[in-house]
């Protein structure tokens, strides 16, 4: 599994650079505000930090990375937020309760690496969600794929210097070899994301409800991002 250790510190001024509002824009078509909601491979929590400032109260957050959810609780008190955050395995979550609404997002869903592992994590997703609950994400597309299995990125932040090299080192699979150069250090993490066909995250215990990419109305072959709407029977 992939979890980011120190790349998690720098997470999120990497991320900055993603249009959050798109995807709490998707979210408000399917939740009310007394609704539970959980967010699945929720980073940092700057969606659900989002969703709190909007008026929304009940949400959760989970994430493999404890460095990420360290963050995620500095930011909660800092800005005196009451979002619960813990660290876990969305294949393997526990809650003593359900929610209304669960969400994973940012292509969170292609760090898994079998097909195995999705069916656990559709398994926890069905336990918790109330009847009718909604089970909302995203995957990247095979044009996605295909124009980032031999893609670099070079970035240059306020403090540190950013080098994402993406190859792909197998049919469904993108390796991605991260260095961060700050202070005349180097740290360097690999990631891998696999490829997905869609048919294989659409589970017979749910109503497909919409999907759509790029957050357009509908999806077409050159979209890069796939968003999935489903709706427990």
């Amino acid at each position: 599994m992939n979890a980011y250790k120190k790349f998690g510190y720098y997470y999120d001024e990497v991320m900055s650079q993603m249009e959050y509002g798109l995807w709490e824009e998707f979210v408000l078509d399917y939740i009310k505000k007394d609704d539970k909601i959980l967010d699945l491979a929720c980073g940092t929590g700057t969606l659900l930090s989002m969703l709190y400032v909007d008026g929304y109260e009940n949400l959760y957050g989970l994430d493999l990375s404890d460095t990420i959810i360290e963050i995620a609780n500095e930011k909660r008190k800092v800005n005196r937020f009451q979002i619960d955050f813990s660290v876990q395995d969305m294949t393997n979550f526990k809650y003593d309760t359900k929610f209304n609404v669960i969400t994973c997002f940012f292509d969170s869903i292609n760090f898994l690496s079998q097909e195995q592992q999705i069916k656990k994590m559709f398994d926890c997703v069905y336990r918790h969600l109330e009847e009718g609950g909604y089970f909302i994400f995203d995957i990247f597309s095979k044009t996605m794929f295909e124009e980032y299995k031999d893609n670099e990125i070079i970035d240059d932040y306020e403090t540190f210097k950013l080098y994402w090299k993406t190859q792909q080192v197998d049919n469904n699979k993108l390796k991605h070899t991260i260095t961060i150069q700050e202070d005349g250090i180097d740290i360097k993490e690999i990631y891998f994301e696999y490829y997905y066909e869609l048919n294989k995250l659409l589970d017979k215990r749910f109503d497909v409800v919409k999907i759509s990419g790029d957050f357009n109305d509908e999806l077409i072959d050159e979209d890069e991002r796939i968003l999935v709407v489903l709706k427990k029977k």
